[in-house]
């Protein structure tokens, strides 16, 4: 059934936003209702323009999926989702117990979904959710398209969102200062005489916390007359064997480097361990700092000095910050301090 473009108009302009249906959206397109589905949960099966046309109706009738079952079962809210990224799901595992330990304490459930890394995965998980009966929302981070946000809000669904960078404007979000986190990793090893540093992490580029992490490792640094080098800087995807890579090839580039600072507790145990292979003691001859304070950190040899980020803690405020807008409780944004753990992995520079 082909549909003219004056015709869409004059569809829309019929249906009731409060109201609109999976049938709607499939008449105003012109398309079978599984299309307009699989647009919304397996966009990936659908081509770019339909897709895009689809979306776009969607997104002006504030459409979103009816639960299964909705009507079935009772009226008590029992189902939160989150959406955590794949790449975020091991970094942010205690963020995720947190979450589900608190929830289901109150009779909530969590279901979590581990998109790909993209704007439209994740738009096509939270629509996932919501047909699954989601009653409330956990986003990872503050960069989601504004027609999802324009969607839940209309809809009076709520959502929060977790470990963002920038406070968003009008948002619920429970967040840990990262650009103060990088700041205390910094003052530590300089008041441990440290003046040579070196960087080990994540690729930056479409990590904010990550940059912001090291923001706040350079700023303190520049306060005290030290420039982290670009070549200090080694950029390696999370794993255990980069970071081990990493220390080679930090030393290889400024062997007089004292102190090296890594973007997580992983990271950390991959360049402990290149050190190790390289017969560098530490922390004799250089000193290494990191941020998380996975459980991990305090067996391994030397213990990590690290960073908390307070991940548990986060997913404990975000769980209990949801159960009050469910209530319909008015909720403010929560600030977590980081807090530095000192360690073996950390001592005075070499004279």
């Amino acid at each position: 059934m082909a549909i003219w473009p004056g015709e869409t108009i004059l569809i829309l302009k019929k249906i009731d936003r409060k109201t609109a249906t999976l049938h709607n959206v499939a008449r105003a397109v012109g398309v079978s209702p599984g299309t307009v589905s699989r647009a919304l949960t397996r966009p990936d099966l659908v081509a770019p323009k339909t897709r895009d046309h689809i979306l776009k109706v969607v997104q002006q009738l504030h459409y979103v999926p009816h639960a299964a079952g909705r009507n079935l079962r009772s009226s008590t809210q029992n189902l939160i989702g989150a959406v955590i990224p794949k790449t975020g799901i091991s970094t942010f595992s205690q963020t995720v117990a947190g979450l589900n330990d608190t929830l289901e304490a109150h009779g909530m459930t969590l279901i979590v979904s581990q998109p790909e890394i993209t704007s439209t995965s994740s738009n096509a998980a939270v629509y996932k959710l919501i047909e699954r009966g989601a009653d409330a929302l956990i986003l990872l981070g503050e960069n989601h398209a504004p027609e999802l946000l324009e969607m839940l809000d209309h809809r009076h669904l709520p959502y929060i969102m977790l470990w963002t960078v920038r406070a968003p404007t009008g948002k619920m979000h429970v967040s840990v200062n990262q650009v103060l986190a990088g700041s205390l990793a910094a003052e530590h090893l300089l008041k441990l005489g440290h003046r040579n540093f070196a960087y080990v992490g994540s690729p930056l580029s479409g990590n904010p916390r990550a940059k912001a992490r090291i923001k706040g490792v350079q700023a303190h640094l520049k306060k005290a007359g030290i420039i982290l080098l670009k070549s200090a800087i080694i950029e390696e995807y999370h794993q255990y064997g980069s970071g081990r890579e990493a220390a080679e090839t930090v030393l290889d580039r400024h062997p007089e480097t004292t102190a090296i600072i890594c973007t997580s507790d992983f990271h950390a145990l991959g360049v402990l361990r290149g050190l190790y292979e390289m017969n560098k003691k530490v922390p004799n001859e250089l000193s290494v700092v990191s941020f998380n304070n996975n459980d991990f950190s305090a067996f391994s040899i030397p213990s990590i000095t690290t960073v908390d980020l307070k991940q548990r803690e986060v997913g404990v405020q975000a769980a209990l910050m949801t159960l009050k807008l469910l209530k319909g409780e008015k909720v403010k944004p929560i600030f977590i301090a980081p807090e530095l753990i000192a360690r073996e992995s950390s001592g005075l520079a070499i004279r």
